[in-house]
């Protein structure tokens, strides 16, 4: 007899104990109450709210039943007949008509929603045939069974907010917006159930609409307070005008909400006072000053915690809506302003153009201000001078030109080269000669200068172009609309929620070049780096695609709080390997190198070969590597820094002012790589079973002032590898065949795939080859292609 109690005990404490759980899971005791309250509540009459909350919440199985049971509970506590038949046969047919339905989705939501409409409308319209068919009952049946289908989309946005089952860190104005009208239409189906005196559902939508206004601002608090006044209004006693007394109170509360709990409830009491005065105290315009100060004691009561919990994910999803909103603007300004200066310095580039093409005068000129000042000088105070320039001007013009082809050709004049005709009239001649060598010298010395000058003006239009163009480049990225990815913000939020991780603000996009970028704002791992590794697994399962973070790690707040940043890991890596020495009995090398990765997927691989050898040379190429590191990282394209760094070499003059200029840029998204050669040795790529060779013929920079750079392109893949010389190793290579084919055959029989050990061994043959006495500097440079191991996506 004892074992039967004690069995019959276990079993009804584990009954106990499953009804708690099942209650307790995801807040279904919340839904279970509101079910109950909307199946309670008589707005319009006929319209069946908790048939239209019973459908949206019958995706959960396990609570259909349940929450049926309440919508009726709730509909038979209302005392109506014809509301318990509306929402049983509603529910009733729901159910039957969406049996073939098994997927949630969005075509399944208006698919369930059209089922909703006629589950509604067929029950009504049997009420209207039995009432004869009057078209006022069937015209409130299609009004009612269109309200249900509104609504259901409210409810399927408020539900999973009301369970917790929102993956969302904030919510936005959509959700903001459901979650006040089912809030308000759950309150009103409390009635007009009292408590010593107070309406218990006029407390609670002072309430509601306090703690909306106090997070939300004075927007969100006028137009809640609107919709909970007109639902109170059709609920109730009240007149429509309510509906202005909540709007005005929630505006102003949100106004003085700046001020904490207190001034938000002195603007919704300071409303209520404005509408007192103006109305003369009509009460079905006011609302009881006791319930605001029942509800405003309730609204300081709340926890400090439980507060934020109820309003932070609305409140923040607002501020950040009108963050985004100022960062258009900032962003719009300073695109405006930025295409403002490219446009200055692109007509300052033209203006010093077509200063450089005209500031040198032509031949002509030259020559007769070479007379004039010849003139001036020898003969303006001669007695023969107006014989000479005036009677005579045709002889003695002639005169002037030979003597300019004299000087010309030898670069002075001498008497000897003047016509003797000329000399037996000219009574001045030796001052003549030598007026005539001084001002040539002088001639020539500005001629030199004016193209100096000119070449100079060119050399600052290009940079003006340049920067013109960094500028416009810089302007269109910030005027970029960037793509928010809401629906991948909240999987990363709950990701870090299931962790354990308070995320304080998510964001998630598309950046410039399509790539996706994340920033992760949270409180910080409290001194220890696990959690940023955990963030790491979250963000990269998230977006499906291996995700790295960037080089400046946590960035620390000043509250302590720790953001960390994602860019998209590119599909390729690179490993390099360098080897040189310079020429035999020189101490440095006159070539120079860099290795690059900028901020966009590319790779820049830059080898410069100076003139000659020694001291000079290595400062002429680590000039070069300088100059084309800061260009590209400041944002010039590679064509416009290869030609600003031939005018620089151009203007230096020195006829040893020159270098090579070898440039791979490797696109670690796509693979591809563009070559720019300027005067430099072939480069090779090395693959599997071949080996490409890249070249161009072009002179190295610093010769011409205009430069036009030839760019090829190819595309690696993984275990591909680049190679890059210095002339003085393919000329090293040079014995039965040409160099560069000998050089093509060692790379092709290299098995190694250390980039290191390829370059070093290409270094060791091309010297070997010159019997251990490089006759020029030697470098190469090899760069090895990887596959980036995929991140997956479960």
């Amino acid at each position: 007899m004892m074992k039967t109690v004690s069995l019959q005990m276990d079993k009804t404490g584990h009954f106990i104990k499953l009804i708690t759980r099942f209650l307790l899971q995801q807040n279904n005791f919340l839904i279970l109450i509101s079910a109950f309250l909307l199946g309670k509540s008589n707005i319009a009459g006929m319209l069946s709210l908790g048939g239209a909350f019973f459908a949206a919440s019958y995706a959960g199985p396990g609570m259909r039943l349940v929450t049926a049971a309440a919508v009726l509970l709730g509909a038979v506590f209302q005392g109506s007949l014809e509301a318990v038949y509306i929402n049983a046969a509603c529910m009733l047919l729901f159910c039957v008509l969406s049996i073939p339905m098994k997927r949630s989705n969005e075509r399944m939501n208006i698919r369930a929603a059209a089922i909703l409409f006629v589950s509604m409308l067929l029950p009504q319209l049997m009420l209207a045939g039995l009432r004869g068919f009057l078209l006022y009952d069937v015209l409130v049946s299609f009004f009612s069974s269109f309200l249900s289908f509104a609504l259901y989309f409210i409810y399927r946005i408020s539900i999973p907010i009301m369970s917790g089952s929102l993956k969302k860190a904030l919510y936005g104005n959509e959700e903001a917006i459901s979650a006040g009208l089912t809030a308000a239409l759950i309150l009103s189906g409390i009635g007009p159930f009292q408590i010593i005196g107070f309406s218990l559902r006029n407390v609670l939508c002072v309430l509601l609409l306090l703690l909306l206004s106090y997070k939300c601002g004075a927007g969100a608090g006028a137009s809640a307070g609107a919709v909970i006044g007109l639902i109170i209004s059709i609920s109730s006693e009240f007149s429509p005008s309510i509906a202005g007394t909540y709007a005005l109170c929630g505006m102003l509360a949100g106004i003085l909400g700046n001020l904490g709990r207190v001034g938000a409830a002195l603007g919704f009491i300071l409303g209520n006072m404005v509408l007192a005065v103006y109305f003369n105290g009509a009460s079905e315009t006011l609302l009881y000053l006791r319930e605001i100060l029942a509800a405003s004691v309730m609204f300081f009561s709340l926890p400090k915690k439980l507060l934020e919990r109820l309003t932070d994910p609305f409140a923040r999803g607002q501020a950040l809506e009108d963050r985004k909103g100022y960062s258009r603007r900032i962003r719009d300004i300073t695109a405006e302003r930025l295409g403002k200066f490219s446009r200055a310095f692109l007509e300052l580039s033209k203006t010093f153009g077509e200063i450089a093409q005209t500031a040198v005068p032509s031949e002509r000129q030259d020559i007769n201000v070479l007379f004039d000042r010849v003139a001036d000088r020898i003969c303006s105070d001669c007695s023969l001078c107006m014989h000479c320039w005036e009677r005579s001007f045709y002889d003695t013009y002639q005169v002037m030109f030979q003597v300019v082809e004299k000087l010309e050709t030898k670069g002075r004049v001498e008497e000897s080269d003047i016509p003797r005709y000329f000399i037996d009239k000219c009574p001045r001649i030796n001052d003549f000669v030598n007026a005539v060598n001084n001002m040539y010298e002088l001639f020539r010395v500005g001629v030199v200068w004016k193209s100096k000058i000119g070449e100079s003006r060119a050399v600052i239009s290009r940079q003006f172009e340049g920067m013109a163009r960094v500028i416009d480049s810089l302007a269109e990225e910030i005027d970029t609309e960037v793509d928010f990815l809401s629906p991948l913000e909240d999987a990363i939020a709950a990701g870090l929620r299931s962790e354990g991780i308070k995320a304080r603000d998510v964001i998630a996009y598309r950046g410039l070049w399509g790539k996706y970028e994340v920033s992760v704002l949270h409180g910080g791992c409290g001194g220890g780096r696990k959690c940023a590794a955990v963030i790491d697994r979250i963000v990269s399962d998230a977006v499906g695609r291996k995700m790295a973070r960037t080089e400046e790690g946590c960035v620390k707040g000043a509250d302590g709080s720790c953001c960390l940043k994602y860019m998209e890991a590119e599909n390729l890596k690179l490993t390099t390997g360098i080897a040189r020495i310079p020429k035999y009995g020189s101490k440095v090398s006159g070539d120079s190198f860099t290795f690059l990765e900028s901020g966009n997927g590319k790779y820049t691989l830059a080898l410069s070969d100076g003139m000659g050898s020694g001291y000079g040379a290595s400062a002429q190429s680590k000039a070069t590597v300088g100059m084309l590191e800061n260009f590209l990282e400041s944002g010039f394209d590679k064509e416009m820094a290869v030609s600003l760094i031939n005018s620089v070499l151009v203007l230096r003059s020195d006829e040893d002012n020159t270098c090579t200029i070898d440039i791979s840029m490797v696109d670690l998204f796509s693979g591809e790589v563009e070559f720019i050669k300027i005067g430099a040795a072939p480069t090779y790529i090395k693959r599997s079973s071949r080996v490409e060779t890249v070249r161009a013929a072009t002179l190295p920079a610093g010769i011409l002032p205009g430069l036009d750079a030839e760019l090829a392109r190819k595309d690696v893949d993984s275990g591909d590898m680049i190679i890059m010389v210095t002339d003085g190793v393919v000329d090293s290579m040079t014995g039965d065949e040409p160099g560069e084919k000998a050089l093509m055959k060692y790379i092709q029989q290299l098995d190694s795939l250390n980039p290191q050990q390829v370059a070093a061994s290409i270094l060791d043959e091309a010297v070997r080859r010159c019997d251990g006495k490089p006759f020029d500097d030697l470098t190469v440079m090899a760069a090895k292609v990887w596959k980036r191991p995929q991140q997956s996506s479960g």
